[in-house]
Parts: structure tokens; sequence; C-alpha cells
């Protein structure tokens, strides 16, 4: 219980005298049933009007069955929207009420228009609606109290709880009105009733506790023994402040029980709240607390319903994570379409442009023009880095594999630097320190700058962007080391690439979680949390492993242990390599392009037929194939772009393929996620090509098809 919940509960170091507290809680069995005193009308309306404020509804009423017509009940008091009513009939079926009446509790938590034909439902604007039939002493049913709200009710528990309450003295109203018999008979109804009542309260859920004004414990209900941890005979009489509310909220509580005192008013009063309660040894919990206090005789009597909700909490809470989580998968999601369709679009333009640029610079050559083409060389160089982007957005949208070669990390590493230096602040220094002895290793050179773009974004923030980052590269021999984020033993002979920062280190508890999906230390909209996760993935591809050391205040070194490439294999990819140029003896065969996009159509038409070749072109690819069936025969190759409006490339070359069987089929495509190799070989493609094509390789290929033919 917090300070806002516990104000109307005041402290005293007094317990009462035996009497005193007999006859206490002889009351309070009587305010629990009721929360009121007098009988007849009095009653009924104070009934209808507790009810109605401790569950907070719009409507309340209390009714009888109808004794000349049992179809029909007569109330006997409503309150509506704060207005008493009495003696209003009205007709069972097709009411909510008909399914109460005579039977058991019901709780309908919404829809109650749609659910019954009642006019006087729609009428009173109801949504919820619950009712718990009220019987007499020897079983026979005597009416019912009925609650509607024009909001969804909620907690079921808590609702039946307090009308089943509320009704047993309700019920015993009802029945002495009926009854005509001896004083001494109805103290023994009123004395059965308390009987009820009190095993009513004994195996409520919920706890039950009541206080007197001067703060000391009156009822405590078995429910209630074992939230809080205490004894129902060890706590009765003593101080209810001391003993379930945090210290912190104490004086606080007194304060508000000191305006109550003043102005009988309350704000917490009559309503449901989330409050902080303690337990005996201590420790504290979340709770639902609902509060009503009434008069008898002659003092303030409160009483407390309260429930743990710390299940409650935590599954919210793990809701709002999972929420969260779900929000950031959407979001990647959608970037992963984004980016697909910026690669597509991309790679189309780079197609043409770095044709063109290759093309270009072969007819350079016998100019004997260094400069320009010095100027193709670097032109060449930007379109292949804009190529790099594109690929790197799609490993970081879609987790795209890599294409490992034989990489010597030293000059990757440093023509890196000259790039990054652009993006990091000056006030940010980048040192290396490289071991020579450091041997090559198969790894796809763009995910590499990938892991090192995230370290080193990484080490900047924990920096706040001042401080130095250093890059090391050196031989590693690893005995007893342990991976950070995969938690197996690191064993054998590594290259270890580590980026140590001078920041404020890292804490245990962010250790735990720094290579998890999702998870980031950043404020909101300064991280995705999927930095680290990537190079987790990117580094465990290759058999990798990551080691990390810190302590708060010194800064941290993110160790990535790479296995480096075995002697032999090293040796077989170090022979030089002839380089590839592009054949200039002529090429022979008729050749069909399709591609949607005219600047690649025309590209590629330039490219082939400076080969040799004659080529048709189509922009349509139903066009092509509507073109083709006239004449299958009328070429030896064709080439498809992948991404076409109404017919991919995939399914015409299913259509061109049938016609010919035996034709050979080059797919190229600017966007890899949505087509794979073996997908294209099930076609009965001969070929798949990642655009921007390669002009040397793609003649290389076409080259082969038309020989084998």
């Amino acid at each position: 219980m917090n300070e806002q919940v516990t104000e109307t509960q005041p402290e005293t170091t007094q317990a009462p005298a035996g009497d005193e507290l007999a006859t206490g809680l002889r009351d309070i069995i009587d305010l629990v049933a009721a929360g009121v005193a007098g009988s007849g009308e009095q009653v009924y309306r104070e009934l209808v009007r507790r009810i109605a404020q401790v569950l907070k509804v719009d409507h309340a009423f209390i009714g009888e069955l109808c004794k000349d017509s049992p179809e029909r009940a007569r109330i006997i008091a409503g309150s509506f929207d704060g207005t008493f009513q009495e003696g209003v009939e009205y007709a069972l079926a097709g009411t909510p009420c008909e399914h109460v009446m005579g039977q058991e509790f019901r709780f309908f938590p919404e829809r109650v228009t749609e659910m019954f034909p009642d006019p006087h439902a729609k009428e009173l604007g109801a949504v919820g609606y619950a009712g718990i039939p009220l019987f007499g002493s020897a079983g026979q049913t005597l009416g019912l109290m009925a609650v509607v709200s024009r909001s969804p009710l909620r907690d079921r528990q808590l609702t039946e709880d307090l009308m089943r309450i509320f009704s047993v003295r309700a019920a015993v109203e009802l029945e002495r009105g009926y009854a005509n018999q001896a004083r001494g008979e109805k103290e023994r109804e009123l004395s059965d009733s308390e009987d009820r009542l009190r095993a009513t309260v004994e195996s409520a859920l919920d706890c039950i506790i009541a206080m007197d004004d001067a703060g000391r414990v009156l009822g405590f209900n078995p429910a209630a023994e074992q939230c809080f941890g205490y004894r129902k005979q060890d706590i009765l009489g003593r101080n209810l402040a001391e003993l379930v509310i945090p210290e912190r909220f104490r004086e606080g509580h007194q304060r508000g029980m000191d305006q109550f005192h003043l102005s009988r008013q309350g704000k917490f009063l009559g309503k449901r709240v989330d409050v902080t309660a303690m337990r005996a040894d201590g420790s504290e919990f979340p709770a639902e607390l609902a509060i009503d206090v009434a008069r008898s005789a002659g003092r303030d009597i409160f009483i407390a319903y309260l429930r743990d909700i710390t299940e409650r909490r935590n599954a919210e809470e793990e809701r709002t994570r999972l929420e969260a989580q779900l929000r950031q998968a959407q979001k990647m999601e959608a970037i992963g379409h984004l980016t697909g369709g910026i690669a597509h679009d991309f790679n189309n333009i780079l197609t043409s442009m770095l044709g063109y640029v290759d093309m270009a610079a072969e007819r350079v050559k016998g100019l004997g023009d260094d400069k320009l083409s010095k100027y193709l060389g670097r032109a060449r160089q930007s379109g292949q880095r804009a190529h790099d982007l594109i690929k790197q957005m799609l490993t970081f949208s879609r987790g795209e594999r890599g294409e490992p070669r034989q990489v010597a990390l030293a000059p990757l590493i440093k023509e890196w630097i000259k790039l990054v230096k652009s993006t990091l602040p000056s006030s940010v220094e980048i040192r290396t320190e490289f071991d020579p002895a450091v041997r090559d290793a198969m790894l796809d050179p763009v995910q590499v700058e990938q892991v090192l773009m995230n370290l080193c974004i990484n080490a900047r923030d924990a920096m706040r962007g001042h401080g130095r980052i250093t890059i090391s590269l050196r031989p590693r021999l690893c005995t007893r080391c342990e991976c950070a984020s995969c938690r197996q033993p690191v064993e054998g002979e590594f290259i270890e690439l580590a980026v140590r920062d001078t920041g404020e280190g890292v804490s245990d508890a962010v250790r735990e979680r720094m290579f998890e999906p999702f998870f980031s230390t950043k404020g909101v909209g300064r991280g995705s949390g999927m930095g680290l996760a990537m190079v987790h993935g990117i580094v465990h591809e290759y058999g990798g492993h990551l080691v990390v050391d810190s302590r708060p205040g010194e800064g941290a070194t993110i160790r990535v242990m790479i296995r480096p490439m075995d002697g032999a294999a090293e040796a077989a990819n170090s022979e030089v390599q002839p380089a590839r140029e592009v054949l200039h003896q002529g090429l022979q065969g008729r050749v069909l392009v399709v591609d949607d996009e005219p600047s690649v159509g025309e590209f590629m038409q330039d490219l082939l037929e400076d080969w040799g070749l004659t080529v048709t072109t189509y922009n349509a690819s139903v066009e092509a194939a509507q073109q083709f069936a006239n004449d299958p025969d009328a070429y030896d190759l064709v080439i498809l772009d992948q991404t076409m409006p109404r017919m991919t490339g995939l399914e015409l070359a299913g259509h061109l393929l049938k016609l010919r069987p035996d034709l050979p089929v080059l797919l190229y495509t600017g966007y890899s996620a949505e087509i794979s190799e073996q997908i294209a070989r099930d076609a009965g493609i001969r070929a798949l090509v990642r655009k921007p094509v390669d002009p040397a390789a793609l003649r290389e290929l076409i080259e082969g098809l038309l020989s084998s033919r």
C-alpha cells in the first residue's frame, strides 16, 4: 500500500480492550455484509448506492420476485446514475436477469444489448451486466441484486466477491420483510446470515482487511494471512500501517487520515487503485486495492479489498516487452522490403552505368589516353562502392549470406578506415596496431567492413563522441577462452581483430545480453539493437567467436576471433591468377534479351552486339513471349531479367522452355533475395547472374553456353 491509498488509515499504539474488540468485530461483520445500518428501504438504498460506488458502475438495483407472477420482478431499490427509483416492474423474459433469478451469479462483461432483446437495457445504455440471485434461509428464491455499466466490466472475481458479500445482507433484509415472526426469530436469522457472511469472507480469494479509525486491525481473512505472512490472532488490534505499508509511504498515509477526519472525504475512497504493499518479511509487492468507509457505533471503520497482482504485472511487462520486439521486427521487415526495392532499382542503374564504363575503358585502351583511362577507372571504383553499399543494406535487413574469398585483413582494414573517418567526429581518434604475421582468412570483405562499422559505432557511442578507438590485428592462440555471445569454449589458433575504446566500459548486466537481438542501452530512436547481434551472426557464420574484456570506467575491448586459412589453402589461393580480360574475338549467335528497364536493355544490346552477336530486345515479358511463340527456333540464347511486371523472368523462362526445352536461358537479377541458385536450376535455367553484371564474366558464360550447342 502506498501513500495515495492508505491515507485513510491512522496510526495508533494502543490495542482495544477485549469487550471493545469483540464488539468491533461484530460491527465489521455487519459492515462487510452491507456497510450500512438500519433496515428496510434505508438498507436497500444504501446497499445499491454502495455497490455502485465500490464497483464504479452506473446503475445498481435490487429486485424481488413477484409472488403473484413469477415471470416478473419488481425493483425495490435502484440507483440509476445516482438517482433512486423503486416500484418498477418488468418481465424477466429476454433480460439478463432471467438467467440470474433463482439460479447463480452471472457476469456479462460487454455487448449486453446485443445478447438480450431487453428494451430497458437499451434505455440505460447497458454494456456490461453482473447479477447474483438472492435466496432465503430455506433456499427459496427471493429476488436478485444486479449492476449495469455503460462500459465493459473488468474483474469478474472481485465483482462476484463483493456482490456476494452485499447480497447476503440484501437477502436477509428481503426475508425479514417477508417474515412475520418474533424478534428472537429475526435475530436468529440475522445470526445465520452473519455466519454465512463470515464463511463468505473466510473463503474469499482476495484479502479483506478491516481497520478502525485509530488504525488498528479489526478483521484479517485467510487470504490476507497467506498473502502478508501474518496470522490473524497475531495481527488483530495492532497498527496496520506499521505492518503492511512500506515506511516511505507512512507519513503520507497519516496526512491522508488527518485530511479525512477534517473533511470526511478521501480522493481514493470507493476506487480501485494500484499500490505497493509490504509482507511480514519486509518484501514489497504490487497490489490492487479498493477501500470503503462507514460509520458504525459512532466510529469510522474502513474495509480494504486487496489483491496481489505480481503475476499480472509480470505478464503485462512481458507483453510490453514482446510488443516492443514485435514493433522492432516489423520495422526491420519494412526496412527489408524497402532496401529490396532500392537494391533492384540501384542495381539496374549500376548495370548500365558500370557496363558502359567497362565498354568505354576497352575502347580507350587503343587511344593511349591515360587521363581518360584514369577517370573511367575512378568512375568504376565509385560504382563498385555503390554496389557494395547495396549489399550492406541487404545484409543488415535480411541477414544475406556473404560471398567468402581469401582476404588479407590488414590492407582491407586500412582502406576501410580511410572511408569511415569521414563518418566519425574529429574528436574521435583512430589508431591501428597490425602484426605482420597475421595470415589471410576466408571471409566476405563487405561483411568484415560491416563488423568493423558496428563495433566502431558502438565504441563511438560508448565514448560519447570523444576518445580513442584502437583497431588491432594479431595472431592469437586461445586455450581457455569463452565466447561472450554463444558461451562456447574457444580453443585453437585464431586471428584476433580487436576494437578497443576509452569509454565507460560494459557492466556485467549489459555483457550478459549485449549480443541479443533488439537489446540496446541507447535511448529511444538512437539504435535498432541489432548491431552486435549482426556481428554475432556474421562472425559465427565463419566459425569465429567473440571475447569481451571490460571494466567499468576503463573502456572495453571486443575481440573478434577469426579462423585463419590453413597453409596449403593459402598457398594455393595466393598463386598469381591471370587477369580476366574481355576477349576481342567475335561471337556468333542470336540472342533474345528481355528487361523491363529500357536503359539496361539498351546497354545489353550494345554490349552483346559489340561482341558480334545478333540481339533482339523487348521491354515487356508478355510481348516477348508472344513473339517467341511465332518462331521458337529463331534464337540461340535468351537473357531474362527476373523482376518484371505481369510475368517474372522465372515465369517467362518456364513458358519459353515448354516451347524449346533445349533453349539456353540465362537469368539476371538485381535483388538476390527473390530467387536462389537452386530455384533457378530446378526451373531449367542454365545460369543465374547478379546485377550489376561483370562484362568479362558474362562473356565467358555466354561463350560457354553457345559453344555447348
